[in-house]
């Protein structure tokens, strides 16, 4: 894909390896040349993934839309030496200025192609969520990677804490939530619309969860809690929009539970908005988190949230203020939970103090604007507008 360069501002590489699916980083590297109104660079991103792997194609349709310009790196294997000389190639045409990693790959090959084409490096930890012995060599790269660079920027105060631990100086690391775009995702309407067109039935509440089918994200509690919910007579449907490998895992627990025909399985989807939209709640069972976006989304469309305690999910709401935090004991879920199923004031309340807290704290301006005062900082520019750069911007 052609891309040009703005040489009167410095250049921000973006560099992401993906393969078989897409993810929050995504979103929020490729919309961050959609604002280049708060930040004074000309943004480009770097994708690294699989020969025929076609989750590229959902990247590049994203790019597209976003006008973030793309260069994309097919490998054949995790040890293509092309990708190392093409990136190479590519930051010197292009004359970056600063590296931005998002991943332990990305964080590797930044360490070593700053040696053979100056280049200044910053990387986000977004967390580790895939709890697989290839996961775990990959988190030990990583640890290995981020005291080794300039600025690390982290997204939950876990991964803060995490990154001291690891050895990474203090004036290095600073921690920028995720955020939303409130112009997207807004309350849209009568419920009964979007779930029409979804074919979902306006009789029943529905429970919606939004991500990957694995393992650390708890899907099965969820299925067990809509069971407890159906075993005391409140009636709710539970829709899960994404996949992975935990998929068939999940249909056989819902038969066995003899909730089959309450649990609904969506798959990936691009389009968000009309399931949020559908949703009478959004439940986030997981083990582990960062600061999960869809937790932002729902707030910001107003779809009140029920989620565990893990990474940053209890500050985004408030410590039970926006939503309700689930707690260590999955037995009580659903009495946690039924409060808002049943009671549309509780709903219509807990939903306007989530969008007005997303619209404080969490807006994707805001995350943009302190990640461009930290790149600023970096290059020493005072030139512009000064934007004191963060160190916990979070609420």
């Amino acid at each position: 894909m052609a891309a040009s360069t703005n040489k009167r501002n410095p250049v921000v590489l973006h560099v992401r390896v993906v393969a078989g699916r897409t993810g929050g980083p995504d979103k929020t590297i490729l919309r961050s040349a959609a604002h280049r109104h708060a930040q004074p660079f000309s943004v480009h991103a770097a994708y690294i993934h699989p020969v025929n792997d076609p989750v590229i194609d959902t990247v590049r349709e994203q790019a597209r839309q976003l006008g973030c310009p793309l260069w994309e790196f097919a490998e054949r294997g995790p040890m293509d030496p092309r990708t190392v000389t093409g990136l190479l190639d590519l930051c010197r045409r292009l004359n970056v200025d600063i590296w931005h990693a998002h991943d332990h790959k990305s964080n590797a090959l930044g360490l070593l192609l700053a040696r053979m084409r100056p280049m200044r490096l910053v990387t986000t930890a977004h967390g580790w969520t895939f709890d697989t012995p290839r996961a775990r060599l990959y988190q030990r790269v990583d640890d290995w990677c981020l005291p080794r660079y300039e600025r690390v920027i982290t997204v939950s105060p876990q991964l803060h804490e995490h990154c001291l631990r690891l050895g990474v100086r203090p004036e290095r690391l600073c921690e920028i939530p995720n955020g939303v775009e409130i112009e997207k995702f807004r309350p849209s309407g009568d419920p009964a619309i979007a779930r029409k067109a979804l074919g979902i039935s306006e009789r029943r509440q529905v429970i919606g969860f939004v991500g990957r089918l694995s393992t650390e994200k708890g899907v099965d509690r969820a299925i067990r809690t809509l069971a407890a919910l159906h075993a005391s007579s409140l009636r709710a449907e539970l829709h899960l929009i994404g996949d992975g490998p935990e998929r068939q895992r999940l249909q056989t627990l819902a038969i066995e539970l003899g909730v089959k025909h309450s649990v609904r399985f969506w798959g990936w989807q691009t389009e968000l908005s009309k399931f949020y939209q559908a949703m009478t709640m959004l439940i986030l069972p997981s083990l582990t988190e960062g600061l999960p976006n869809v937790v932002l989304e729902a707030m910001a469309m107003g779809v009140p949230v029920a989620a565990t305690d893990v990474g940053a999910t209890a500050r985004v709401l408030d410590h039970g203020r926006c939503g309700v935090i689930l707690s260590s004991d999955e037995v009580s879920w659903a009495s946690q939970i039924a409060p808002l199923l049943s009671n549309p004031l509780l709903r219509a309340s807990t939903a306007r103090l989530a969008r007005q807290r997303v619209e404080s704290h969490y807006t994707f301006d805001r995350r943009v604007q302190a990640e461009a005062a930290v790149h600023r900082d970096l290059l020493g520019m005072t030139d512009h507008l000064p934007i004191t750069t963060p160190r916990r911007i979070a609420a």
